[in-house]
């Protein structure tokens, strides 16, 4: 009877151990407390392959925001100014719950 809820147990938590599957891909873009700022945010693939766009908007100063991506990669542009181009093309990591600060 000891051997059968033994191997009980060992099968049960064979069964219930977490994996590592499904990866915490999202990420948090910060604003510098100073000013307000206008990104866009993209989804990017392991290479830096720009994808769809999945956020765009603004970010108040000292706010953030939260992004979810499919493979834990970004690129971003941002602007200071609501009346001028955006800038860059900065590739992140986006995993884990990461602060991006954009300043």
């Amino acid at each position: 009877m000891k051997v059968i809820f033994f191997l009980l147990c060992l099968v049960l938590n064979l069964v219930w151990i977490p994996t590592p599957g499904a990866a915490d891909n999202t990420c948090w873009l910060s604003a510098g407390s100073q000013e307000d700022i206008w990104v866009i945010v993209y989804d990017s693939d392991v290479e830096g392959d720009r994808g769809d766009i999945i956020w765009q908007g603004k970010i108040s100063a000292g706010e953030k925001i939260k992004v979810n991506t499919t493979d834990g990669h970004i690129r971003y542009q941002y602007k200071m100014n609501p009346n001028e181009g955006y800038e860059g093309d900065i590739e992140a990591d986006c995993y884990q719950q990461l602060t991006i600060l954009i300043d």
